[in-house]
């Protein structure tokens, strides 16, 4: 019965590793698992520097869904843009933003007036409250990037901080996603070409299981005579 049992786990082993890599698979390619790991990146990934000081990005879309997003935002429509100050210094200062279509250009002032799509005029939002929020309505998935200014009354200091995020099913996570499918599709082909192969029943082996199993019934049959 040992070689039985030995051709059976190795059977069910395969049988149960195959059915994790294939989970594997799955959760490599299904977007909303990527989704979701997005919503929930961490808070360090969200902050950016204006000059000396960082502001936290973040954005939500609400009646559609109650995930803050960061660097990726799901989809198209009415968006509330938040950002909030890290630092007390830019409380003072006059703040401005831009939401600017990103075309991969050299300076974020190429073209400022036909890549601008939303502004947040300059204001001293931060005064009360280290926060300023402001609504935009995105009609095109892709990529974008936020421009905020600083600026002293005097006009002697002035910060700039760029913070980049998608919207949509952009270029950028439509190859993310490729990848995953590549890699995942790539685990499960070398775990099928290395796994051992359950062996094949040929006659000849046929045979030998057979008398394997005679073997040992004559041998339980001749302990039960003996004990008789």
């Amino acid at each position: 019965m040992t070689g039985l049992k030995a051709v059976f786990a190795i059977d069910s082993r395969g049988r149960t590793s195959m059915r994790i890599i294939f989970l594997l698979f799955l959760f490599c390619v299904f977007p909303g698992v990527l989704s979701a790991q997005i919503k929930a990146e961490h808070p360090r990934n969200c902050i950016f520097n204006v000059g000396p000081t960082e502001m936290m990005f973040s954005a939500f879309q609400e009646g559609k869904t109650d995930a803050i997003f960061c660097q990726h935002i799901d989809d198209v429509g009415s968006t509330m843009i938040i950002l909030d100050a890290r630092q007390a210094e830019l409380n003072d200062m006059n703040i401005e933003a831009f939401i600017i279509k990103n075309l991969n250009q050299k300076d974020w002032r190429d073209d400022l007036i036909a890549n601008t799509v939303a502004i947040l005029p300059a204001d001293k939002y931060l005064k009360r409250k280290n926060t300023v929020s402001f609504s935009h309505q995105f009609a095109k998935e892709g990529n974008y990037f936020i421009i905020v200014k600083a600026t002293s009354d005097n006009g002697l200091k002035e910060y700039i901080g760029q913070y980049g995020f998608s919207v949509g099913e952009s270029d950028q996570w439509r190859l993310v996603l490729g990848l995953l499918a590549l890699v995942g599709g790539g685990v499960v082909f070398l775990a099928w070409k290395s796994w051992p192969r359950r062996p094949d029943t040929t006659p000849t082996q046929k045979g030998a299981v057979e008398a394997l199993q005679r073997a040992e019934t004559t041998e339980e049959n001749s302990e039960i005579m003996r004990e008789d």
